[in-house]
């Protein structure tokens, strides 16, 4: 082996040590990171249970508005449409698997699920979310007659506000939720960040291991 191919072989061991010695640090902030899951779960398990009642409440007033006008209660004047409340789950690639790329902070976004609880860097909540595809249709003037003979708008009417009162205050509640957990999550971060750190290096590193290891066969192509 030439002093050349000798130098080049032994930044391959060197660097096979630094990967090694990398590796024996994952286990440990891996640890650190799944500490976060069980609270991180539980607060989200609750903003899901939220948001589906609310979602689900959005609903009901959108068939009470058929049903009043169905029997003549409302107009279609000043009608809007009923979009859902959404939460979702915004999750910067370190926060994912064993990322090693070069855009760590891109943000991936997906709805909040039994599948995603725990997960994700931080979360939104949008009220009435109109980038959603509506619930359906809210008559304008709901409580009154408009097409004789009516049913009862006034019991309608009421019904409905009942409902929305209801979801006010279950945003009242989701929104310390959210607050806190993002708060949480914010910590987290910063291991996620540290094990992005290791993943990085090793990837590179190991690509850095090929480059020579094919300068190597090269060289040993052409030495006398």
């Amino acid at each position: 082996m030439s002093d050349l191919t000798n130098i080049l072989s032994n930044k391959i061991t060197d660097n096979t040590e630094s990967i090694e010695e990398l590796r024996e640090k994952l286990p440990d902030v891996q640890r650190n990171i799944d500490l976060f899951s069980s609270v991180c779960q539980s607060v989200d398990n609750q903003i899901l249970s939220i948001t589906n009642s609310i979602i689900t409440l959005e609903n009901e007033i959108v068939v009470l508005h058929t049903n009043a006008y169905a029997v003549g209660c409302g107009t279609t004047t000043g009608m809007t449409t009923m979009y859902p409340d959404s939460v979702t789950v915004e999750s910067y690639n370190i926060s994912s698997g064993d990322y090693s790329g070069e855009d760590p902070y891109d943000v991936n976004s997906e709805s909040i699920s039994s599948s995603n609880v725990g997960l994700g860097t931080f979360m939104i909540h949008v009220a009435n979310d109109s980038s959603k595809s509506g619930i359906g249709i809210l008559y304008g003037d709901i409580g009154n007659c408009y097409t004789p003979p009516c049913g009862d708008c006034a019991s309608f009417s009421a019904s409905i506000t009942a409902k929305q009162n209801q979801i006010v205050t279950l945003r009242n509640q989701l929104t310390p939720l959210i607050t806190d957990v993002n708060k949480i999550k914010r910590e987290r971060v910063d291991y996620e960040i540290e094990k992005y750190g290791y993943n990085y290096v090793i990837n590179d590193v190991t690509k850095e291991n090929r480059r020579i290891g094919a300068a190597i066969t090269s060289i040993q192509t052409y030495e006398t």
